[in-house]
């Protein structure tokens, strides 16, 4: 199948197949299936990129320790999942530019390089 990247501000739609929130602090109207905050940037990183204290690549310097190196077997869940059914992984950004949940889709797409992954 293949994982899809969205934006939890988006219209949920069915071809989203399995919605996953990767969102440290979703609000209460958000609509998903499951929630994984693990994948998520920590609070601690979420309050320094608000209010500036690190720029996007400290960001993804710091995400990429935290997460992608520090919570690979639950990034490998996501592959398994992916590849028995569609899903959708949704954090805040509008566009994933500047987004964790590029670098979560990203990090699949390296370790599995057969899987379809699209950002949207």
């Amino acid at each position: 199948m293949a994982l899809y990247t969205k934006s939890i501000q988006a219209r949920p739609s069915k071809n989203d197949g399995i919605r996953i929130c990767i969102m440290r602090r979703p609000d209460s109207w958000a609509v998903y299936d499951i929630w994984m905050p693990v994948l998520s940037p920590s609070h601690k990183l979420l309050d320094d990129a608000h209010s500036k204290v690190v720029d996007w690549n400290g960001y993804v310097k710091r995400f990429s320790k935290e997460v992608i190196r520090g919570k690979r077997e639950h990034i490998k869940l996501l592959i398994d999942m992916a590849k028995k059914r569609k899903i959708t992984i949704l954090c805040w950004e509008k566009e994933p530019e500047h987004c964790h949940r590029r670098l979560v889709a990203e990090e699949c797409k390296k370790i599995d390089p057969s899987l379809k992954v699209v950002l949207k």
